[in-house]
């Protein structure tokens, strides 16, 4: 019975190590709020080159009418990635704010990895909104 018991102790042991690595190695691969399309290194030197003027160091706004990004349960960070995408692209005037994000943030050089290592950067730094 010893035996049988150990073995079977084994087995749910192995089980659980299993199912741990399986929702560690999601995590992961997920990335912050599920986005992986970008490197948030990357997207921080973008982000402090191009963005930090408007948006500021904190992520809460650096200039009145801009979003801010720290902001909890239904803030800019929590619209669909691809939305958050276009608008960083394209620019955004939020209806009732006096001030409009210009295309790529001002800078015409970003390119579409660009844009999307700083997506990336913004969850990492400041939440999934």
């Amino acid at each position: 019975m010893h035996k049988k018991m150990s073995a079977r102790n084994a087995a749910l042991s192995a089980l659980a190590m299993g199912t741990i690595l399986a929702i560690s190695l999601t995590a992961a691969a997920d990335g912050p709020c599920g986005y992986t399309g970008g490197d948030p290194k990357h997207g921080d030197v973008i982000y402090h080159e191009t963005c930090v003027a408007c948006h500021g160091e904190d992520g809460r706004g650096a200039v009145p009418g801009t979003p801010d990004f720290t902001k909890k349960g239904g803030g800019v960070l929590s619209k669909p990635h691809a939305t958050l995408f276009k608008h960083i692209k394209n620019g955004f005037q939020e209806p009732g704010k006096p001030l409009s994000m210009p295309p790529a943030g001002g800078n015409p050089d970003l390119t579409d990895q660009d844009i999307k290592d700083v997506h990336a950067y913004l969850h990492k730094a400041f939440g999934c909104g």
